[in-house]
């Protein structure tokens, strides 16, 4: 995970603090730091895209292109890399991500320096347009990240998300001035940011001082539901087996490309409600482990809130109730794992006071429901909680630095109650608008506030081969109240209790929406 911040634009009067090619910012030193830019955005962004990297930061500033950038990193991987990367004074490069790329994993190779080598590769390929290289290198990439490519060269400036967009990046484009500003998080320094689209190549020229052209996409088309139906359930073996071996693949490779030794000495944490979703992913992340003889800790971080509302405390809420009794069913079942439930309790004082801050972290979303959802997210991923050891409840601190989350089950497999009395065609136009609209109903936002904590969340539900086989090969009728996901849980994971289990949104689990006395506040109004 990197926090990634690039500006183009007048720095003439700079001072000659921003003048200084390169600086560099070691770890515990980010509350000092300041670059001097005279550039009141940029100012305001720094503090935001240093808490997204707590190992190193550093700023870039090259007169001559009249460009800074400011890199954060957290780093998993080893060798370390430092960012913004010159690449044979032709490209600076930022990166913010994870890559899945075969070969990876084996050589724990560090994923920017596989691009670094494509980018190098390409400079000496003359069979192409620049253009078209870049594209294609972009193309790739398999995996979680954000990006920024300046070809000195040719005067252009590339960026985007990846195809489905798991992680955040906003732009800001003056259209007077000429002036860009590309940020992984923006706060409400301006409200002229846009979140990026996923899969969107954004290209702009610096010569020109606007945006080239429009709708390049890393895949060429959106997905597409299969609409068929498959009544008798003649393939639900294959189908089950398929699915099964899709999610094995995505979340192992998610969990091989953590470097050895944060395995070693760092647990993984999992966002946990105790629900189907995220008992899966703990399911599959335990029998890597179990299958591998290897040890490690895994971090359930479940939240739960004080609601005067509804007068519940934290441990009453039915997330906390649900997440105990799922982890006292995955326990048993994996004896070798080392798993603990932290139980994250929100004092309604303490949601008032960090609520203001996560109502600027996931800006531009603005609305009741989006904040009550970012909300236990921010909370969940701090993961300041307690466990229960000798049946005394100490307090704990999240140790692991790399989260999992289960989200994008409920978009592929039919889990949200609105789907339950769709007809066919109208439950494939929903399922398809979901899964190609996750990047800005759910991941910009959700990115920006767990990773201002200082971690990483990773996705498997939303691997690209796991999305591209269950919109294309699952019959529709397995996807009505998430059915393949539920005989999946029970019959490979032997999950039956949980597979069971309602689906339950965080926010209404978790007890963070609806706080007050004013009750009847809709998802959808606006925060005041």
């Amino acid at each position: 995970m990197c926090g990634i911040l690039l500006y183009h634009g007048g720095l003439a009067e700079s001072d000659s603090t921003c003048r200084d090619e390169y600086m560099e910012f070691e770890e515990n030193f980010h509350n000092k730091i300041t670059v001097n830019c005279h550039n009141a955005i940029i100012d305001n962004l720094i503090p935001y895209i240093v808490r997204r990297g707590p190992n190193f930061s550093s700023y870039r500033y090259l007169e001559k292109y009249n460009t800074c950038w400011f890199s954060s990193i957290l780093s998993l991987r080893q060798p370390f890399t430092k960012q913004s990367i010159n690449i044979s004074n032709r490209y600076i490069l930022q990166f913010n991500g994870e890559l899945y790329n075969h070969g990876i994993e084996e050589a724990h190779e560090s994923d920017t320096q596989f691009i670094v080598d494509l980018l190098e590769g390409s400079i000496e390929d003359d069979n192409s347009s620049t253009q078209q290289q870049i594209i294609d290198i972009i193309r790739r990439l398999d995996g979680e990240f954000a990006y920024t490519i300046y070809d000195l060269k040719e005067s252009v400036i590339y960026f985007g998300r990846d195809s489905i967009g798991k992680r955040s990046l906003s732009f800001y484009l003056d259209h007077t001035s000429g002036e860009l500003y590309i940020s992984s998080v923006t706060g409400t320094t301006t409200k002229n940011f846009v979140n990026c689209n996923g899969g969107q190549i954004y290209i702009y020229s610096t010569v020109k001082k606007s945006m080239l052209e429009q709708n390049i996409m890393i895949k060429d088309i959106p997905y597409h539901i299969n609409d068929t139906t498959d009544t008798d359930l003649k393939n639900y073996d294959s189908l089950i087996q398929n699915l099964y071996k899709q999610l094995q693949i995505a979340t192992n490779k998610r969990i091989t490309t953590i470097h050895p030794t944060h395995i070693e000495n760092s647990p993984i944490s999992v966002l946990f409600s105790g629900g189907l979703d995220c008992s899966v992913i703990v399911a599959l992340i335990c029998q890597y482990f179990t299958q591998n003889n290897r040890k490690t800790t895994i971090e359930l971080l479940n939240v739960g809130f004080e609601n005067p509302r509804t007068k519940l405390q934290p441990c009453d809420t039915p997330d906390r109730k649900l997440g105990i009794s799922s982890f006292n069913i995955l326990k048993p079942l994996f004896p070798d794992v080392d798993i603990k439930l932290i139980e994250v309790d929100v004092p309604y004082e303490e949601y008032l006071t960090v609520r203001p801050k996560v109502i600027d972290l996931m800006y531009p979303k603005n609305t009741e429901m989006d904040l009550s959802i970012a909300i236990a997210f921010h909370f969940a991923s701090r993961g300041v909680g307690f466990i229960t050891q000798d049946n005394k409840r100490i307090p704990y601190n999240r140790k692991g630095i790399v989260l999992f989350s289960g989200l994008g089950a409920d978009e592929l497999y039919g889990g949200y109650h609105k789907l339950a009395n769709k007809d066919t065609p109208q439950l494939v136009e929903e399922l398809q608008r979901q899964i190609n609209n996750i990047h800005d109903r759910n991941l910009n936002r959700d990115d920006k506030v767990i990773a201002d904590n200082g971690v990483e969340v990773r996705y498997p539900f939303l691997d690209e081969s796991v999305i591209q086989f269950s919109t294309s090969e699952i019959p529709i009728n397995y996807k009505i109240n998430k059915f393949i996901l539920r005989e999946l849980a029970k019959t490979k994971l032997l999950l039956g209790p949980i597979a069971e289990k309602p689906k339950r949104a965080i926010q209404f689990g978790a007890k963070s929406a609806k706080m007050t006395k004013d009750g009847n506040k809709n998802g959808t109004d606006i925060l005041k």
